[in-house]
C-alpha cells in the first residue's frame, strides 16, 4: 500500500513544482524565488501549495519575514534536488542520443581552421555540432587518450619521433602521417632581415622569437635545428610563447620577432606579409598528420573529415 501511495505521488508530482520548491528553499522566499525562476510570485506559491498537497503535509513554516523548511521538507529538499538532477542528466542523455558531434583539435594552424570552416559550410547539417580546439601536441595527446577528441592534427619534428612514438605508446594513441613538409623561419615586414633569401647560422642565433607554447618532448629545444653538417645547433631564444596563433600573426606583423614552425601544407595561402626561409631542408623534417585512438574506428563524421583533409592535400 505504502508503495502504491509513492507511486502515486511521484506521478502526479511535476518537474517544475520541484523546482520552484528547490529555489524557494534556497531563498527564504517566494518572491525571490519567482525573480529567479522569471515567473510571479503567485505562480510559485500556488506550485508549492499543489506540491504540498500531493505530498499531504507543510513544506515550508510561513514567517512574516520569509519561509523556512519544516522538518518534513527538509527531508523532502533532499531527495527533490536528487530528483532535479536526475531528471536533468536524462534529458541531457535523450539530447546527446539526437545530435552528432565531430570532435577534433590541432595545434594552432591558419591552415587547419580554413579547412574546418570549408567542411563546416560544406556539410553543416541539423543535430550535428562541431568543435576545433586548439592545443599543444601534450594537450591533444591527453585530449584524444581522454575521449574529448575523436582526432588530433599535429606537427611534429622527424627527430622528435623516437620520443613522440614512447609518450603515444603509453596512451594507447597512434600517429597517421599525412605529408612531410621542412623547418621555416618566418620574418615580418618589420624585420630587417624580411626580403633575405638565406640566413647564416650566425645571423640566426641573433634572432629572437614568437613561438606556440613551450617545449614538449625536448625540454631544451622542441625545434630542434640541425644545421647543414648534421649538428644541434644552439638553442634560439624564445622572447614570447603563446597559444594563439592571432597574437603570433600581429608580432611578427608589428615588430622584429621571428617565427619557427612548420612549412605551408600547401599552396593555398597568403604570402604577403610573412617572408618564410626554409632552415637546412634536408635535415630538418617536420611531420604533419593527426593522432587517434589505436585500434579504434572512426565516427561517421569524423571518417567524413578525414577524407576531405586528404582530398584538401590533394588539391
Amino acid at each position: 500500500m505504502k508503495d502504491n501511495r509513492f507511486k502515486k505521488v511521484c506521478d502526479m508530482v511535476e518537474l517544475k513544482q520541484l523546482k520552484y520548491f528547490v529555489v524557494s528553499a534556497d531563498v527564504g522566499s517566494f518572491s525571490k524565488a519567482a525573480e529567479i525562476l522569471y515567473t510571479t510570485q503567485p505562480n510559485v506559491s500556488k506550485a508549492i501549495k499543489a506540491l504540498e498537497d500531493h505530498l499531504g503535509f507543510d513544506l515550508f513554516l510561513r514567517k512574516s519575514r520569509g519561509i523556512l523548511l519544516s522538518t518534513r521538507g527538509k527531508h523532502v529538499y533532499e531527495y527533490a534536488c536528487k530528483a532535479i538532477e536526475n531528471i536533468e542528466m536524462l534529458s541531457s542523455f535523450s539530447q546527446a542520443d539526437r545530435i552528432e558531434q565531430l570532435q577534433i583539435s590541432s595545434n594552432p594552424s591558419a591552415w587547419m581552421a580554413n579547412i574546418f570552416a570549408d567542411f563546416y559550410n560544406q556539410f553543416h547539417v541539423a543535430q550535428l555540432h562541431f568543435q576545433l580546439y586548439s592545443a599543444s601536441v601534450a594537450e591533444i595527446i591527453k585530449r584524444v587518450a581522454g575521449y574529448q577528441d575523436e582526432l588530433g592534427f599535429v606537427y611534429v619534428m622527424s627527430n622528435q619521433n623516437t620520443a613522440f612514438q614512447y609518450v603515444l605508446g603509453r596512451n594507447h594513441l597512434e600517429f597517421v602521417e599525412l605529408k612531410k613538409t621542412q623547418v621555416v623561419l618566418y620574418l615580418g615586414q618589420k624585420h630587417p632581415l624580411y626580403n633575405a633569401k638565406e640566413i647564416s647560422e650566425a645571423e640566426l642565433k641573433k634572432l629572437k622569437l614568437v613561438q606556440c607554447y613551450e617545449d614538449e618532448f625536448d625540454l631544451n629545444n622542441y625545434w630542434k635545428i640541425t644545421n647543414p653538417q648534421g649538428k644541434d645547433m644552439t638553442t634560439l631564444e624564445s622572447v614570447v610563447v603563446t597559444n594563439s596563433d592571432c597574437v603570433m600573426q600581429q608580432l611578427l606583423q608589428t615588430t622584429d620577432l621571428a617565427n619557427i614552425s612548420s612549412g605551408y601544407i600547401t599552396d593555398q595561402v597568403d604570402e604577403k606579409e610573412f617572408n618564410g626561409i626554409p632552415l637546412y631542408e634536408k635535415e630538418n623534417v617536420v611531420m604533419f598528420g593527426y593522432i587517434k585512438r589505436s585500434a579504434e574506428e572512426f565516427s561517421d563524421w569524423g571518417q567524413q573529415f578525414i577524407d576531405f583533409v586528404y582530398a584538401k592535400l590533394r588539391e
